[in-house]
């Protein structure tokens, strides 16, 4: 990739990646903005530095991607032990797509509140593995934690996402018989 490739690229992609950024950086990390953009456009230089560049959607996609990861390890490096993240994590990205948020009827913090409360409602263990995993540990230490194998961590973690995606669309059905 040449110099003005990357430019042409950088100058194409800055709005997908700083929507990337402003949907998945937590509002008081918003000073690491510059570091995160700056860390995304390096590991796309270096990962295409021997290639040619990725052009069109697929260098949208890819660069939406990294910036989402970028994001995930700023908060990661920043956060405080033990406190969840302001966005729901990819975990739950299976829970979601089985209902449909409609975007004019509700906001995406309205939406993380409602998931967290859906999440609250998991029967032990699955809740407190869930809760473990959305604050960022990895399965390994969430094992170590709770005295279980890594295994039955994923286990946990998968029937609960069957359980909460089950939950979710029963209380949303209730809800909206309500109105």
């Amino acid at each position: 990739m040449t110099e003005n490739e990357l430019v042409h690229s950088i100058e194409e992609s800055k709005t997908t990646v700083l929507r990337a950024i402003q949907k998945n950086l937590p509002e008081d990390l918003f000073p690491f903005v510059e570091d995160v953009t700056q860390e995304t456009y390096l590991r796309y230089y270096l990962a295409f530095k021997e290639k040619p560049p990725l052009l069109g959607e697929s260098l949208h996609k890819w660069l939406y991607v990294v910036a989402r990861n970028e994001c995930r390890r700023a908060w990661r490096d920043h956060k405080h032990e033990g406190s969840l993240p302001f966005q729901i994590s990819d975990d739950l990205n299976g829970i979601e797509s089985l209902y449909v948020f409609p975007e004019t009827e509700i906001d995406h913090e309205h939406r993380d509140r409602w998931v967290r409360a859906q999440i609250n409602e998991l029967p032990e263990p699955f809740r407190q593995t869930t809760l473990y995993r959305l604050a960022g540990h990895k399965v390994n230490k969430i094992a170590k934690q709770l005295g279980i194998s890594e295994g039955t961590v994923k286990s946990r973690l998968a029937r609960g996402r069957e359980m909460l995606a089950r939950l979710m669309n029963k209380n949303q059905k209730e809800r909206e018989l309500d109105l």
